[in-house]
């Protein structure tokens, strides 16, 4: 090999080397150019367009994250916190707490009350409960002699305080007869454990906080007693008796309503419901008259002309109502005592 062609070949292996070099510190550039602007998954690199798009994605939405918007939940974490102890205060206005009685005291009371009660003024030969109404599940106490257990005191007193409330508010909006009061007794809740007898049972753990959570979930459950009651009243009546429980001091709601118009019905008999009802009950005697029989047209009487039939609901019957109302405590005076007595300790 002469000289020219040995100069020409290491000319041509040293750009060959220089191309090769280039070509890779170019695909080394443009890779780490994608890996910037895409990402890496592999290498759990978050690229330009993938930060791009968080930002805009947290921009778009109505909290703005910044040190404002943290100021701002904040102030508004502030005015919920404030409202709902409002709002706790309003509700539990009514809570009340019982001075602990004996059997004969609290016999005494309810004996007392039931003959205040059976004197007030009313549609019932001028009172307002029939002869010998003994206020439902409290007969026992009322009308028979009997003494309470004293480990019942305490939810007797708290029922029966519940009944003459909700009986004079209804007597004060205008009802005329307490027909019936009762209670309605809460069904125990069955756990899951105590339905499978025999199988193992599986202790789950139960963290501190959670535990912690349990115990002051249970302490601050509310105290909550449904009653039923029967009574007769007026349309405008029932309505200012509803409108007293929703306004009342003591925590009432109503679960439940129904209602009928007892034996007469002035609106029945003039639409000639209750003769539809009689022809009803009397047609198969008629099937056995003679056939082709010409019934004569009864005559109309005066006041059913063309204007059609005219009632007035103000000389109609009380209506026969039916209530089922909760009465909540919720504790916030019992609360109160509690602490009282530990400071005083």
């Amino acid at each position: 090999m002469n000289r020219n062609k040995l100069i020409l070949s290491i000319t041509g292996g040293v750009i060959g080397v220089a191309v090769l070099a280039s070509a890779f510190f170019a695909w080394s550039a443009y890779s780490s150019k994608v890996t910037a602007l895409v990402g890496d998954e592999e290498e759990g690199v978050d690229g330009l367009d993938n930060v791009q798009d968080k930002v805009r994605q947290f921009s778009s939405k109505p909290i703005y994250p910044c040190l404002q918007s943290v100021k701002a939940l904040e102030s508004n974490a502030t005015v919920v916190a404030e409202w709902k102890t409002d709002a706790y205060k309003l509700a539990s206005r009514g809570d009340r707490v019982y001075k602990p009685v004996t059997p004969a005291q609290f016999k005494t009371e309810i004996v007392a009350d039931a003959k205040r009660i059976a004197a007030m003024p009313g549609a019932v030969n001028g009172v307002f409960v029939k002869p010998g109404f003994a206020f439902g599940p409290f007969k026992d106490f009322v009308a028979e002699g009997k003494m309470p257990a004293e480990a019942d005191l305490p939810r007797l007193q708290r029922q029966w305080d519940d009944v003459i409330t909700l009986v004079e508010i209804l007597h004060n909006a205008g009802a005329v007869e307490l027909v019936e009061v009762g209670y309605k007794v809460a069904k125990a809740e069955v756990q899951p454990e105590d339905q499978d007898v025999g199988k193992k049972k599986k202790k789950k753990k139960i963290q501190p906080k959670a535990a912690k959570k349990q115990v002051e979930a249970k302490k601050s459950a509310c105290d909550v007693q449904s009653y039923t009651i029967q009574f007769r009243a007026k349309p405008d009546a029932l309505v200012k008796a509803l409108n007293a429980f929703a306004t009342d001091e003591r925590f009432i709601t109503v679960e439940s309503m129904s209602f009928n118009r007892g034996p007469t019905d002035q609106l029945a008999a003039a639409l000639g419901l209750s003769k539809k009802a009689d022809e009803a009950s009397s047609s198969g005697s008629r099937r056995r008259g003679r056939r082709g029989a010409v019934q004569l047209e009864e005559p109309k009487k005066e006041g059913e002309g063309k204007n059609g039939i005219v009632t007035d609901p103000l000389l109609d019957d009380p209506l026969v109502i039916t209530l089922t109302l909760s009465v909540v405590d919720f504790g916030s005076l019992a609360e109160d005592t509690k602490e009282s007595k530990e400071e005083k300790k």
